[in-house]
């Protein structure tokens, strides 16, 4: 997430040590001193005041069309409190401060620099691979930013694409075009399954477009993340975790798929694997990749009815070299154990360019 910033000004807060008691009780010189600095920093003066105390000290102050210049003395310290704070170029404003140090008679000063200023816009950062350059996308407001065990979760409201679930840096699912995603990964879902296991999910998303495609399945949502389900009811509004025909397992899709095996396991109509590119807690390197993704594919067949299909969102369509390229890998493991693949390209407007999604059924032996 980066910051534009724009300063807009600079405040100075000086402190005068050892000064001239005579000097600071004089309103005549501090009247001269403060139009002096305003005019050596080319600050047009609004309007003025000051008081002198009895039985010494004095305060002043200068409204300026930038802001301000003020002072407060106590000569019985030989000391004096400046503040200079000007929307004029920094450069300006310390001329004026410049002008205030050599004009009072002083043995020492503290000078401290102040940026003043607000934040115009928050801008995601989302890398786009197919070009190798980024997207900025302006966000109107960050909701959630917290580093949960396995990853960097944020949720952010967008100017382009709503609200927005982000992990890791990358968007994740958004307000805009979620269902474009759900429907492009549920694309072989029938109107007789009534059965359907979504490997990660937590945002459920794709467990909520699956029922309204199809109000009679049963739909089982397995996700590592306790976090991603939590933030995606919190801040996403989403209620399907509730619905009596979702189920919700937390916990690694593996061992999940592993455990239904070893009790006997029930099989399903549809598997759908909606996890990262690069397996959460698994590195980050091809091999690791392959070797999860091998497991993912080989333990979905089994666990699939017979004619049954299994989809996965496969990563960027196009990546440039730099970058992995998870659907070339992907495509080639759901050959090596279906036998058969089918790719669509989908532009993902959120993800700033199309994502590959893969289908595989189960065919008789």
């Amino acid at each position: 997430m980066k910051k534009k910033q724009r300063v807009k000004g600079a405040h100075y807060t000086v402190d005068f040590f050892g000064c001239d008691p005579h000097q600071l009780d004089s309103l005549e010189f501090w009247q001269k001193s403060l139009l002096e600095a305003a005019k050596e920093a080319n600050m047009e003066v609004l309007h003025s005041y000051y008081h002198q105390f009895e039985p010494q000290g004095i305060t002043g102050f200068l409204l300026l069309s930038t802001s301000h210049m003020s002072f407060h003395t106590w000569p019985e310290y030989n000391y004096v409190a400046c503040d200079v704070f000007s929307c004029s170029r920094g450069d300006d404003t310390k001329k004026a401060v410049d002008y205030l140090k050599k004009a009072l008679s002083h043995s020492r000063s503290e000078t401290h620099k102040i940026k003043r200023g607000y934040v115009t816009m928050d801008y995601l950062t989302s890398p786009v691979y197919a070009t190798g350059k980024n997207e900025n996308i302006p966000v109107v407001a960050k909701l959630a930013d917290i580093h949960s065990a396995f990853q960097h979760i944020q949720i952010v409201d967008t100017t382009k694409y709503g609200r927005c679930m982000v992990i890791d840096g990358l968007v994740q699912t958004s307000d805009l075009d979620h269902e474009t995603y759900d429907r492009a990964i549920l694309a072989k879902m029938l109107p007789k399954d009534r059965n359907i296991l979504v490997l990660g999910g937590g945002d459920g998303y794709v467990a909520e477009t699956a029922l309204k495609m199809n109000p009679g399945a049963k739909i089982t949502v397995v996700d590592l993340d306790p976090e991603v389900v939590n933030y995606a009811k919190k801040h996403l509004g989403q209620r399907i975790f509730s619905h009596p025909n979702v189920n919700l397992n937390i916990g690694d899709a593996v061992s999940y798929m592993e455990t239904l095996l070893a009790r006997g396991g029930e099989k399903f109509d549809g598997i759908v694997s909606d996890l990262t590119d690069n397996p959460i807690g698994r590195g980050d390197t091809k091999k690791e990749m392959k070797k999860f993704y091998s497991k993912i594919f080989s333990l979905s067949k089994t666990l699939l009815k017979e004619g049954g299909w299994f989809s996965a969102q496969a990563g960027a369509s196009k990546v440039v070299r730099k970058y992995v390229d998870s659907a070339k890998i992907l495509t080639t493991l759901a050959e090596e154990e279906f036998g058969n693949v089918e790719r669509r390209d989908v532009l993902i407007p959120s993800f700033s360019e199309k994502n590959a999604f893969l289908y595989s059924t189960k065919e008789g032996s």
